[in-house]
Protein backbone atom coordinates (compact mmCIF):
# COMPACT_ATOMS: atom_id res chain seq x y z
CA UNK A 1 0.00 0.00 0.00
CA UNK A 2 1.37 3.41 -0.92
CA UNK A 3 2.33 5.62 2.00
CA UNK A 4 0.16 8.77 2.14
CA UNK A 5 1.92 12.13 2.03
CA UNK A 6 1.06 15.18 4.09
CA UNK A 7 1.18 18.75 2.83
CA UNK A 8 3.24 21.37 4.64
CA UNK A 9 0.06 22.83 6.17
CA UNK A 10 -1.01 19.37 7.35
CA UNK A 11 2.43 18.84 8.87
CA UNK A 12 2.16 22.07 10.83
CA UNK A 13 -1.26 21.08 12.18
CA UNK A 14 -0.01 17.59 13.06
CA UNK A 15 3.01 18.99 14.87
CA UNK A 16 0.88 21.48 16.83
CA UNK A 17 -1.46 18.66 17.87
CA UNK A 18 1.56 16.61 18.93
CA UNK A 19 2.84 19.45 21.12
CA UNK A 20 -0.61 19.73 22.72
CA UNK A 21 -0.59 16.00 23.52
CA UNK A 22 2.89 16.30 25.01
CA UNK A 23 1.66 19.22 27.11
CA UNK A 24 -1.31 17.12 28.26
CA UNK A 25 0.96 14.34 29.52
CA UNK A 26 3.40 16.78 31.11
CA UNK A 27 0.69 18.77 32.89
CA UNK A 28 -0.73 15.57 34.38
CA UNK A 29 2.59 14.28 35.70
CA UNK A 30 3.64 17.69 37.04
CA UNK A 31 0.34 18.24 38.85
CA UNK A 32 0.25 14.72 40.25
CA UNK A 33 3.87 14.84 41.41
CA UNK A 34 3.54 18.22 43.14
CA UNK A 35 0.22 17.38 44.83
CA UNK A 36 1.42 13.94 45.93
CA UNK A 37 4.65 15.36 47.38
CA UNK A 38 2.64 17.66 49.65
CA UNK A 39 0.26 14.88 50.73
CA UNK A 40 1.89 13.19 53.73
CA UNK A 41 1.63 9.40 53.46
CA UNK A 42 0.18 9.42 49.96
CA UNK A 43 0.38 6.00 48.27
CA UNK A 44 0.30 5.63 44.51
CA UNK A 45 -1.10 2.11 44.94
CA UNK A 46 -3.74 2.49 47.64
CA UNK A 47 -4.86 6.12 47.22
CA UNK A 48 -6.91 7.20 44.24
CA UNK A 49 -5.83 9.95 41.86
CA UNK A 50 -8.90 11.99 42.82
CA UNK A 51 -7.79 11.96 46.47
CA UNK A 52 -5.17 14.52 45.46
CA UNK A 53 -7.90 16.93 44.38
CA UNK A 54 -10.03 16.91 47.56
CA UNK A 55 -9.48 20.38 49.10
CA UNK A 56 -10.14 19.47 52.74
CA UNK A 57 -9.13 16.69 55.16
CA UNK A 58 -11.51 13.74 55.08
CA UNK A 59 -11.74 9.97 55.28
CA UNK A 60 -13.20 7.93 52.40
CA UNK A 61 -13.39 4.13 52.33
CA UNK A 62 -10.84 3.95 55.13
CA UNK A 63 -8.35 6.20 53.33
CA UNK A 64 -7.15 9.23 55.28
CA UNK A 65 -7.02 12.14 52.86
CA UNK A 66 -5.29 15.49 53.36
CA UNK A 67 -4.07 17.14 50.17
CA UNK A 68 -2.67 20.63 50.94
CA UNK A 69 -2.07 21.32 47.24
CA UNK A 70 -5.40 20.04 45.92
CA UNK A 71 -5.67 23.24 43.89
CA UNK A 72 -2.63 22.13 41.88
CA UNK A 73 -4.20 18.79 41.00
CA UNK A 74 -7.51 20.40 40.05
CA UNK A 75 -5.75 23.03 37.94
CA UNK A 76 -3.88 20.18 36.28
CA UNK A 77 -7.16 18.52 35.35
CA UNK A 78 -8.37 21.71 33.66
CA UNK A 79 -5.08 22.27 31.81
CA UNK A 80 -5.15 18.66 30.58
CA UNK A 81 -8.70 19.15 29.32
CA UNK A 82 -7.75 22.25 27.35
CA UNK A 83 -4.69 20.68 25.73
CA UNK A 84 -6.35 17.33 25.01
CA UNK A 85 -9.41 18.87 23.36
CA UNK A 86 -7.23 21.33 21.43
CA UNK A 87 -5.04 18.52 20.10
CA UNK A 88 -8.03 16.53 18.84
CA UNK A 89 -9.50 19.59 17.12
CA UNK A 90 -6.20 20.76 15.62
CA UNK A 91 -5.22 17.34 14.26
CA UNK A 92 -8.45 17.39 12.25
CA UNK A 93 -6.97 20.25 10.23
CA UNK A 94 -4.19 17.89 9.14
CA UNK A 95 -6.68 15.41 7.66
CA UNK A 96 -7.66 15.82 4.04
CA UNK A 97 -10.95 14.07 4.75
CA UNK A 98 -12.65 13.69 8.13
CA UNK A 99 -14.74 10.54 8.08
CA UNK A 100 -16.73 8.63 10.70
CA UNK A 101 -13.55 7.42 12.44
CA UNK A 102 -12.48 10.99 13.13
CA UNK A 103 -15.99 11.84 14.37
CA UNK A 104 -15.75 9.02 16.93
CA UNK A 105 -12.20 10.07 17.82
CA UNK A 106 -13.21 13.71 18.34
CA UNK A 107 -16.34 12.86 20.34
CA UNK A 108 -14.29 10.62 22.64
CA UNK A 109 -11.65 13.33 23.08
CA UNK A 110 -14.24 15.96 23.97
CA UNK A 111 -15.86 13.52 26.42
CA UNK A 112 -12.46 13.03 28.06
CA UNK A 113 -11.96 16.80 28.31
CA UNK A 114 -15.43 17.33 29.80
CA UNK A 115 -14.75 14.57 32.30
CA UNK A 116 -11.51 16.22 33.42
CA UNK A 117 -13.29 19.52 34.01
CA UNK A 118 -15.95 17.75 36.09
CA UNK A 119 -13.19 16.10 38.14
CA UNK A 120 -11.73 19.53 38.87
CA UNK A 121 -15.08 21.00 39.90
CA UNK A 122 -16.64 18.12 41.84
CA UNK A 123 -14.64 16.12 44.35
CA UNK A 124 -14.88 12.70 45.97
CA UNK A 125 -14.73 13.53 49.67
CA UNK A 126 -17.21 12.88 52.45
CA UNK A 127 -18.98 16.21 51.87
CA UNK A 128 -19.70 15.45 48.22
CA UNK A 129 -20.87 11.95 49.06
CA UNK A 130 -23.23 13.41 51.67
CA UNK A 131 -24.71 16.16 49.49
CA UNK A 132 -25.00 14.02 46.35
CA UNK A 133 -22.64 16.02 44.13
CA UNK A 134 -20.31 13.02 44.14
CA UNK A 135 -22.37 11.72 41.21
CA UNK A 136 -20.86 14.48 39.04
CA UNK A 137 -17.40 13.41 40.07
CA UNK A 138 -18.19 9.82 39.09
CA UNK A 139 -19.57 11.02 35.76
CA UNK A 140 -16.36 12.96 35.20
CA UNK A 141 -14.19 9.95 35.98
CA UNK A 142 -16.23 7.76 33.65
CA UNK A 143 -16.10 10.25 30.77
CA UNK A 144 -12.40 10.88 31.23
CA UNK A 145 -11.23 7.28 31.49
CA UNK A 146 -13.58 5.77 28.90
CA UNK A 147 -13.24 8.76 26.57
CA UNK A 148 -9.46 8.80 26.71
CA UNK A 149 -9.14 5.08 26.11
CA UNK A 150 -11.65 5.24 23.24
CA UNK A 151 -9.44 7.92 21.71
CA UNK A 152 -6.56 5.45 21.79
CA UNK A 153 -8.69 2.71 20.21
CA UNK A 154 -10.08 4.92 17.43
CA UNK A 155 -6.87 6.83 16.71
CA UNK A 156 -5.38 4.19 14.43
CA UNK A 157 -8.39 4.57 12.13
CA UNK A 158 -8.92 8.33 12.50
CA UNK A 159 -5.26 9.29 12.00
CA UNK A 160 -4.44 6.73 9.30
CA UNK A 161 -4.41 9.43 6.57
CA UNK A 162 -1.44 11.01 8.37
CA UNK A 163 0.77 8.06 7.47
CA UNK A 164 1.16 6.59 10.95
CA UNK A 165 3.45 3.58 11.20
CA UNK A 166 2.02 0.08 10.92
CA UNK A 167 2.27 -0.74 14.63
CA UNK A 168 0.32 2.38 15.63
CA UNK A 169 -3.22 1.01 15.16
CA UNK A 170 -2.77 -2.26 17.08
CA UNK A 171 -0.81 -0.42 19.79
CA UNK A 172 -3.63 2.08 20.28
CA UNK A 173 -6.26 -0.65 20.37
CA UNK A 174 -4.24 -2.63 22.90
CA UNK A 175 -3.70 0.37 25.16
CA UNK A 176 -7.35 1.39 25.00
CA UNK A 177 -8.73 -2.07 25.69
CA UNK A 178 -6.29 -2.54 28.57
CA UNK A 179 -7.36 0.78 30.07
CA UNK A 180 -11.07 0.04 29.78
CA UNK A 181 -10.51 -3.46 31.11
CA UNK A 182 -8.68 -2.02 34.08
CA UNK A 183 -11.52 0.28 35.10
CA UNK A 184 -14.07 -2.50 34.66
CA UNK A 185 -11.89 -4.69 36.87
CA UNK A 186 -11.78 -1.90 39.45
CA UNK A 187 -15.56 -1.53 39.49
CA UNK A 188 -16.63 -5.17 39.23
CA UNK A 189 -13.51 -7.25 39.88
CA UNK A 190 -12.65 -9.33 42.94
CA UNK A 191 -10.30 -6.71 44.42
CA UNK A 192 -7.11 -8.68 44.02
CA UNK A 193 -4.99 -5.57 43.44
CA UNK A 194 -4.83 -2.19 45.22
CA UNK A 195 -7.48 0.17 43.87
CA UNK A 196 -5.08 3.04 43.26
CA UNK A 197 -2.79 0.88 41.15
CA UNK A 198 -5.70 -0.44 39.05
CA UNK A 199 -7.07 3.06 38.50
CA UNK A 200 -3.67 4.30 37.39
CA UNK A 201 -3.39 1.42 34.93
CA UNK A 202 -6.55 2.77 33.29
CA UNK A 203 -5.28 6.36 33.22
CA UNK A 204 -1.64 5.80 32.31
CA UNK A 205 -2.67 3.95 29.14
CA UNK A 206 -4.02 7.30 27.91
CA UNK A 207 -0.78 9.04 28.84
CA UNK A 208 1.29 6.39 27.04
CA UNK A 209 -0.90 6.87 23.97
CA UNK A 210 -0.39 10.66 24.13
CA UNK A 211 3.39 10.27 24.26
CA UNK A 212 3.44 7.64 21.50
CA UNK A 213 1.24 9.70 19.18
CA UNK A 214 3.13 12.92 19.79
CA UNK A 215 6.49 11.24 19.19
CA UNK A 216 5.36 9.74 15.89
CA UNK A 217 3.81 12.96 14.62
CA UNK A 218 6.88 15.00 15.53
CA UNK A 219 9.29 12.51 13.94
CA UNK A 220 7.48 12.41 10.61
CA UNK A 221 7.29 14.76 7.67
CA UNK A 222 4.68 14.38 4.98
CA UNK A 223 3.63 11.02 6.38
CA UNK A 224 7.17 9.59 6.36
CA UNK A 225 9.88 9.46 8.98
CA UNK A 226 12.34 12.32 8.87
CA UNK A 227 15.76 11.69 7.37
CA UNK A 228 17.29 11.49 10.84
CA UNK A 229 15.01 8.57 11.66
CA UNK A 230 15.19 6.76 8.33
CA UNK A 231 12.46 5.72 5.92
CA UNK A 232 9.19 4.24 7.22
Amino acid sequence: MRMPYRTAAADRAARLAALCWLATALSYFVAETIAAAAFRGYSFTTHMISDLGIPYPTVVDGRTIDSPLAVVMNAGFVVQALFFASAALVVGRALERRGPAYAVFLAAALADALGLVLLALFHSGAREIADGTFVWHMLGATLSILGGNLVAISSGFALAPLGMLRFYRPAGITLGLFGIGGILFLVAGPGWFPAGAVERASVYTITVWELMTATLLLSQRGGKLSAAKGRA
